[in-house]
């Protein structure tokens, strides 16, 4: 369905309904991420990644930061660029598919890469809506 059929009120729902369900994960993830910070720090100091707890507090604000501003619609460009620049290099530093050797891990980290490879995409592009 193309939307010159749609409605700008159905357009105008649909852009809150899909604003919504895009920053629920991060407002979700980046909180329980402040509720479980010291499980999250050595999770991330288990993975390599470089100073682990400063870059749990650095993912709680971005992620919960980025999430509410998009979410607002206010400052939405730097919000959608907070919530990019945290989630396009996390798959890199988390999700190792390559590394490894069961099936299922290797599947279930392939998903979580791709995954926030795709919502760091989606960022960027709702960075250039008007």
């Amino acid at each position: 369905m193309s939307s010159q059929m749609m409605s700008s009120q159905t357009l105008a729902l649909l852009a809150e309904v899909g604003r919504v369900m895009f920053v629920i994960y991060f407002i979700v993830m980046g909180s329980s991420h402040l509720v479980n910070f010291t499980e999250h720090s050595a999770l991330l100091r288990r993975k390599g990644v470089p100073l682990p707890v400063a870059a749990t507090g650095l993912t709680v604000v971005m992620m919960v930061g980025g999430g509410l501003l998009v979410l607002f619609d206010w400052h939405r460009t730097i919000g959608a660029a907070l919530l990019a620049g945290i989630i396009f290099p996390a798959p890199f530093f988390l999700h190792h598919f390559w590394n490894e050797t069961d099936s299922y891990s290797r599947l279930s980290e392939f998903a979580h890469f791709i995954k926030d490879i795709s919502l760091a995409g989606a960022a960027l592009f709702l960075m250039t809506l008007p």
